[in-house]
């Protein structure tokens, strides 16, 4: 345990958050166009964000981050996933969209950080599986893509690659848990949203956020999971 590690990563974190109302005003604004099945209910009852619940929520995040990996470079590369998660899962939540350059910035931090922790270890066995796991988890949604007829989109994929890099790095078992709790809450969400009107059968609903949740749950307890099934 690192208190102190703990506490810094939260108060990082909730900066962030406080500096994050005015990136997600310009991303919002670019992805205004209205999606081809409306899902207004939806972001009316999931888009209401301020400033401190936001922060809160990063300040959360960065704190079970520090408290799960510990001191390190790829602890740095998380945190910045984790603020890029949030922002991500508020744009696609408003708009069905995962921006670019969000997703591309977290990509070359991860490849970057994760590489020179690799080389400052003088092994760079994790840092493979990691490619192969974000490669993996990235062409996995590419085929559901394009059997989903428009369910499942291009961004969804490309953060399926960011996060698969990122849960590989910790182990195959976190990147299958982390995917399995992706899939798993995104259809509880949908079946709660259809049974209270929130959202109809035709309706286009954001699978960005169940994707960074279950990446959550993959880091916070894939390994324990793993070891379970093991033993099973």
């Amino acid at each position: 345990m690192f208190p102190g590690l703990t506490l810094v990563c939260a108060l990082l974190g909730f900066v962030a958050g406080l500096g994050l109302p005015r990136p997600l005003h310009v991303l919002l604004a670019q992805g205004a166009d209205p999606p081809r099945v409306s899902v207004a209910p939806v972001s009316a009852a999931l888009g209401r964000f301020g400033p401190l619940p936001v922060a809160a929520a990063t300040a959360f995040v960065c704190a079970l981050l520090a408290v799960r990996l510990g001191p390190g470079l790829d602890l740095i590369a998380f945190l910045v996933l984790a603020v890029a998660g949030v922002t991500l899962a508020i744009v696609d939540i408003r708009t069905l969209r995962l921006p670019d350059p969000v997703l591309l910035v977290t990509l070359a931090t991860g490849l970057t950080l994760l590489g020179m922790e690799s080389l400052a270890l003088g092994d760079f066995t994790a840092y493979r599986r990691a490619l192969l796991g974000g490669a993996t988890l990235a062409g996995y949604h590419l085929c559901l893509a394009a059997l989903s007829r428009g369910s499942l989109g291009m961004g969804d994929v490309k953060l399926a690659g960011v996060l698969g890099l990122h849960l590989t790095w910790l182990g195959w078992g976190v990147l299958v848990t982390g995917a399995f709790l992706a899939f798993l809450l995104a259809g509880l969400g949908a079946g709660v949203l259809l049974l209270v009107g929130r959202a109809r059968r035709e309706s286009r609903l954001p699978f960005g956020p169940w994707l960074l949740l279950g990446a959550l749950g993959g880091v916070l307890c894939g390994a324990e999971v793993s070891r379970l099934h093991l033993v099973w």
